[in-house]
C-alpha cells in the first residue's frame, strides 16, 4: 500500500541497483524487524526514500496492531539522525494523522506533521546526538474520516547511544 501511496505523490523509489536490491536495514533491527522488511521490501523501501538517501530501516509497528493495520509506523537511522513516517494504511480518503517526534519528554523541542493525509503523515526527524545516549519518543494519532474517532493513539520511542538506537524505551 506504501508503494501506491507514494506514487500517487510523485515520489517513487529510485530503481535498485544489483548492488542495492533492497532496503538497507540496520545492524540496530531485531529479529521481529527483519521479518517485517522481509515480508514488505517495497513499502520499507518506498518510506526510506521519504526519509532521504542513506537512512537505515532499524523498524516497523502496524498500528494499532497487525490483526487490524490502519497504519504503519516505519523508523529510519542515519548516523546520528532518526526518522518517522506514519503510512495510512486505509481504504478511501485522507484521514487526520499527527505524527510527532522528540526527546525525552519534551514535546515542544520535536518534529511534528500534522493534517489530512491520504498517503502519509512525515517524516519527521530528530537528532540522537548525545552524550551516553537519549530517549527519543515518538507519537502517532489517526482520526477515522469523519474525525470522530480514534483509529491510531500511539506512543513509543528508542534510547539511542551515541551513534545507534538500542532497545525501545517504553
Amino acid at each position: 500500500m506504501a508503494v501506491a501511496a507514494l506514487a500517487a505523490t510523485c515520489v517513487s523509489a529510485p530503481a535498485a541497483t544489483a548492488a542495492e536490491a533492497g532496503p538497507v536495514i540496520s545492524s540496530e533491527a531485531k529479529a521481529s524487524a527483519r521479518a517485517f522488511a522481509a515480508e514488505n521490501e517495497a513499502e520499507v523501501f518506498a518510506s526510506a526514500t521519504v526519509c532521504g538517501t542513506g537512512y537505515e530501516f532499524v523498524d516497523a509497528k502496524a498500528l494499532p496492531n497487525a490483526d487490524k493495520r490502519y497504519g504503519t509506523l516505519f523508523f529510519y537511522m542515519k548516523g546520528n539522525s532518526a526518522c518517522a513516517i506514519l503510512d495510512n494504511n486505509t481504504p478511501g480518503g485522507a484521514n487526520f494523522m499527527d505524527l510527532r517526534m522528540y526527546p525525552g519528554d519534551s514535546p515542544s523541542a520535536g518534529d511534528r506533521d500534522s493534517g489530512d493525509f491520504s498517503s502519509y503523515a512525515g517524516p519527521v526527524r530528530s537528532s540522537t546526538e548525545a552524550v551516553g545516549g537519549r530517549c527519543v519518543t515518538i507519537t502517532a494519532l489517526m482520526k477515522n474520516e469523519a474525525g470522530t474517532a480514534n483509529l491510531i493513539n500511539w506512543k513509543g520511542g528508542y534510547v539511542f547511544t551515541v551513534s545507534s538506537p538500542s532497545s525501545p524505551c517504553a
